[in-house]
């Protein structure tokens, strides 16, 4: 029986980026299920035709799937680096399970991205995860505040910032503010309205990244010198600006995340019907 790990990021162009948050989640991945091959594929078609364009070796989930098929493997397993169950999961996890069945493939599996489950029956809370393993090691002092940056999205999966938002002051932090990039909440929903929720303004907001990899958006869309950065506008807001230039993957904790979710998968927890609902009949 062959079986490998297929570890699926966004990907990006950034050499650096990859070096520092990508291929440590994938060593350790390697390091822990050592009894897998595992391997390393890109779901954006755009970043490997400029990585194949400069002449570096890249490869897209799909062609990955085929190439493995072909090699005979009867179960493979795939781990997306995503953040959220956003429209790029559901299109890649229906891209992987298309496969089943193809050449002697049997067994096909998706692991869930960073946030996805939020506490409902058996399922864990990725949320309070990530806040109780990443978030909270931070150590930003209460009087000043924390801006949490992502990507955003154009799907329902979108919502799981604003998930994160509430589960962050259900927590009691108050000083932090989670935005996105390219959808709702922007900047002009929360942050520079500050005082709306308990009425006081910060003099110092600490900027960090949703993101996965420290690359393009990371470098020019939060923290580029042009007037619509997210660091500029706080900046002509009249805050300070610490900026933190770090991609998720940097974090060791986020690794343990995603382990967490591959462990998961591999054992196919949390696939079945939940006990506490009542058996579907079968009506036509």
């Amino acid at each position: 029986m062959k079986q490998a790990i297929v570890v699926v990021a966004f990907g990006t162009t950034v050499r650096a980026a990859r070096k520092a948050c990508i291929d440590p989640i994938v060593q350790r991945i390697k390091e822990t299920y050592s009894d897998y091959d595992v391997y390393l594929a890109f779901s954006s078609r755009i970043v490997v035709k400029r990585l194949r364009d400069a002449g570096e070796e890249a490869i897209t989930e799909a062609g990955m799937m085929e190439r493995l098929i072909e090699e005979g493997y009867t179960s493979l397993f795939v781990q997306p680096l995503h953040f959220t169950g956003g429209a790029e999961y559901d299109k890649l996890k229906r891209s992987i399970l298309a496969y089943e069945g193809q050449g002697e493939l049997r067994t096909v599996r998706v692991g869930r991205p960073l946030l996805f489950f939020m506490g409902q029956e058996e399922h864990p809370d990725d949320y309070e995860a990530l806040i109780d393993t990443c978030l909270k090691a931070l150590m930003v002092p209460p009087e000043e505040g924390v801006l949490f940056v992502g990507h955003g999205g154009l799907n329902v999966g979108n919502a799981a910032y604003s998930v994160l938002q509430m589960k962050l002051w259900r927590r009691g932090w108050c000083n932090a503010r989670v935005i996105t990039l390219e959808s709702y909440p922007t900047l002009e929903d929360t942050v520079l309205p500050w005082e709306w929720v308990d009425g006081k303004r910060p003099s110092k907001i600490h900027v960090y990244p949703l993101l996965l990899v420290a690359g393009d958006h990371m470098l020019n869309d939060m923290f580029g010198d042009e007037a619509d950065s997210i660091a500029s506008r706080l900046y002509a807001a009249g805050y300070e600006v610490v900026e933190h230039r770090h991609g998720l993957g940097e974090y060791p904790a986020i690794g343990d995340l995603y382990v967490q979710h591959l462990e998961d998968c591999l054992a196919n927890r949390y696939e079945e019907r939940s006990k506490r609902r009542p058996v579907i009949p079968d009506v036509k």
